[in-house]
């Protein structure tokens, strides 16, 4: 099997015939810890941009079409074996199956341009050919981090609240994908291994609620869950025309556009399960990005509470109330797992923030009072005072 690289990718795509034999650009893009993903853009194909100046001899004459191609973009995606973490961390690459699999479902049931486009996939290799991000896109954790585009606003958490709606909604209670995707062996390699019960090993006084949080998400089959429903696997697409947003309030860093839709990634850890690990997965980073921010912290807990509510009234009922129940000790478990388990949040790094976040999940997963809620009301008391 092929190991792609900057250096192998471009004889890769000629020795396939998947690439001209044009000037190809490629560019390594963050593939988090689990992955090798390139984007690559072929100058030679497509068709030709503008007018043939040629006149009717020349082309008799077979002269060259000097005009330029109007190029494709695409995304290459490779798993890797082993994590690129401090801890080892093995994960079968067959995982790229469910999310070629998944994407394709998705192209379906989710709005238009939801999801990524299933271009090809060599399967002796792994390696899967999706298209790329419209043009003018931002990833939502940059913006999240830096204020770029206004840190997406409103809207954007309104948009994955119905997004998550209709993914969870549209799946419920279907054998067919429940046979599918019902396999828990990536999800505990990627989810219950690696985030709850590393965790659990480290705090010895919440490690019994961890363990049975675990063991209720791997038993649970009510719909197909996303698995990694982070602002790192969300773009957020302008208007093509539209004004910008002003009003994002005194944090924002940049003015806000105009925003069309999200384009959802990373589906290799799609699941069978419980709606509750992606909604609380979602609150969870807000909320972290809201520690990171220190004293400007309330516009994330306003977007972690626009995208819960957004999602409890559009989603099956059912959904909803299982993921109230069990939600909120869920995102403490999730708070101290991303601080304290194999793949912690690079953007923390203050011990004293760190102990600030421990402090606010073991708050939540002690508190008798279990819904999400009550527990986003738990760890707002733990951010620092207001500026």
């Amino acid at each position: 099997m092929i190991e792609l690289s900057e250096q192998n990718v471009i004889d890769y795509l000629r020795a396939a015939d998947r690439a001209s034999q044009g000037e190809i650009l490629v560019q390594s893009l963050s593939g988090g810890v689990a992955n090798v993903v390139l984007k690559i853009f072929d100058t030679a194909a497509g068709a030709k941009i503008g007018t043939d100046m040629r006149t009717p001899g020349q082309i008799k004459l077979g002269k060259p079409d000097h005009r330029a191609n109007e190029g494709a973009c695409f995304v290459l995606k490779q798993p890797l074996p082993k994590f690129r973490t401090e801890a080892e961390w093995l994960v079968d690459i067959d995982r790229v199956l469910v999310e070629r699999d998944c994407l394709q479902l998705l192209t379906e049931l989710l709005p238009a341009g939801s999801v990524p486009e299933v271009l090809w996939f060599d399967e002796p290799n792994y390696i899967l050919a999706i298209n790329a991000a419209p043009t003018g896109s931002i990833l939502w954790k940059k913006a999240l981090l830096t204020g770029e585009a206004g840190g997406g606003g409103i809207a954007a958490a309104n948009h994955a609240g119905m997004l998550l709606a209709f993914l969870h909604s549209s799946t419920i209670n279907d054998a067919a994908m429940a046979k599918r995707y019902g396999d828990p062996k990536l999800f505990i390699q990627q989810r219950t291994e690696p985030y709850l019960l590393t965790t659990a090993q480290q705090h010895a006084d919440v490690a019994p609620i961890i363990r049975t949080l675990a063991d209720k998400l791997l038993a649970a089959k009510m719909c197909l869950i996303h698995g990694d429903f982070s602002p790192k696997n969300m773009f957020l697409v302008p208007e093509k025309e539209g004004p910008a947003i002003k009003d994002q309030g005194p944090e924002a860093k940049a003015p806000a556009f105009a925003l069309a839709h999200l384009v959802l990634l990373d589906f290799e850890v799609a699941f069978y399960g419980h709606p509750a690990f992606d909604v609380a997965t979602l609150v969870n980073h807000l909320l972290l990005k809201g520690f990171y921010h220190g004293k400007k912290w309330r516009p994330l807990m306003l977007l972690a509470d626009a995208f819960w509510q957004t999602y409890r009234h559009t989603a099956d009922r059912s959904l909803v109330n299982s993921a109230e129940a069990l939600g909120g000790q869920l995102l403490g478990a999730l708070l101290l797992a991303r601080i304290d388990g194999k793949s912690p949040v690079e953007y923390i790094t203050d011990p004293p923030m760190k102990d600030r976040i421990r402090t606010a999940a073991k708050a939540v997963l002690a508190d008798q009072d279990t819904s999400l809620d009550h527990a986003m009301d738990t760890v707002s008391m733990h951010f620092e005072e207001p500026a």
